[in-house]
């Protein structure tokens, strides 16, 4: 695949989570003294200000941010990386099946921020982010877990591959590709056909499915279907690069964090 521009430049010298990320895992910077100081710097200030329950703020919107930028950085499941899980695991709990819950989202509730997530609504984002977040900290089989993967698995298979509108939706499916068994079930099948359905020429799925959180998240499934999508998407991709090497125009340095790691999964860097 052609790509006209370096994308790993607006990495080069990146404080953010997925800058880390990307210097360590594509740029071999982990052993120099400049990425641990960074590193140690960034990780002291994701953990600060997390409350003896395990949450930040009360607030499972920084939560959820806070535990995934721990994901992007040090990828372990700590003390208090379990403290926060099981926080949002009893927000769960609590409300669970319900699609709407009643939570404080914190000062920012802007959910494609520089995380894998589409906006949607706040029951449903709770689910996906808990499960995905349970999932990739090695929680995937627990039995609180593998209940609700159960419940929506069933939801999906019940309403064709749609688990509730597209925002929502692409939230679950996020959270079903990182599970070792739900990321095969037929609810997963499912929603990508719908998102072969609506996909264009151009490789876009439309309007209200975020483009390059779905790129990202497709690229972790290996099926057919899949990779048809895909071709269109990475042909995209490789017309519409900046001349500075990333994508997009907001959040440019995650969005080219997406395409890249997608690009990664399917062997194509």
């Amino acid at each position: 695949m052609f790509l006209p521009v370096n994308p790993y430049q607006v990495f080069q010298s990146s404080k953010t989570p997925a800058g880390l990320y990307a210097r360590q895992k594509w740029l071999g910077q982990q052993s120099t003294q400049t990425w641990k100081t960074d590193f140690e710097n960034t990780v002291k200030k994701i953990r600060a200000g997390q409350l003896p329950d395990g949450s930040w703020e009360e607030s499972a919107m920084s939560t959820i941010r806070h535990l995934f930028e721990l994901h992007l950085t040090i990828r372990e499941r700590t003390a208090f990386v379990n403290s926060g899980l099981e926080w949002l695991i009893e927000r769960c709990e609590k409300n669970f099946p319900r699609k709407i819950v009643s939570t404080k989202w914190g000062s920012n509730n802007n959910a494609s921020n520089r995380l894998p997530f589409h906006k949607g609504c706040s029951g449903f984002f709770l689910y996906s982010a808990t499960l995905f977040l349970s999932s990739v900290f090695g929680m995937d089989a627990d039995c609180r877990i593998l209940s609700m993967y159960k419940w929506f698995d069933e939801l999906g298979i019940k309403r064709s591959g749609k688990w509730c509108g597209w925002s929502c939706s692409s939230n679950i499916l996020r959270a079903f590709i990182v599970h070792p068994e739900y990321a095969h079930h037929l609810s997963v099948k499912l929603f990508v056909q719908s998102l072969q359905e609506i996909q264009d020429e151009s490789g876009k799925w439309g309007k209200g499915i975020l483009f390059y959180q779905t790129l990202n998240a497709l690229a972790h499934i290996r099926t057919f279907e899949v990779d048809g999508q895909l071709e269109k998407a990475f042909k995209w991709i490789s017309q519409s690069q900046n001349r500075g090497g990333t994508w997009g125009t907001k959040g440019s340095e995650w969005n080219t964090f997406l395409v890249i790691h997608a690009l990664k999964n399917k062997g194509i860097l």
